[in-house]
């Protein structure tokens, strides 16, 4: 079971990958962080009711109740670039040849 945060909740992860439960993050957790991108059918708007609808409550956790939520682990290299400084560090490891991103031959 893994743990991933999104935005200051955290999704469950069975380990074939169906999201099982989705709960409110505690500043003291150590849960890791959602830093990904959630991509949905149309019918998701079936879950929403309105504009009022807060979209980390009851949308989601209907989804995880009707078993329509899943989610991937990765496992590799990931930095935030939110930042210059993050910015710059990743222009470091580009230049210095020791991307651990680039999996690719040139």
């Amino acid at each position: 079971m893994y743990n991933f945060g999104q935005s200051k909740g955290v999704v469950d992860i069975g380990i074939d990958g169906n999201i099982t439960a989705f709960r409110e993050k505690s500043d003291f957790d150590g849960d890791l962080i959602n830093i990904g991108f959630m991509v949905f059918e149309p019918k998701i708007f079936d879950y929403v009711d309105g504009d009022a609808s807060i979209f980390e409550r009851e949308p989601l956790n209907n989804l995880v109740a009707d078993n329509q939520l899943a989610g991937y682990v990765h496992k590799g290299f990931w930095q935030c670039m939110d930042t210059k400084r993050e910015k710059d560090k990743l222009e470091e490891l580009w230049a210095s040849g020791h991307a651990p991103w680039k999996i690719w031959e040139d």
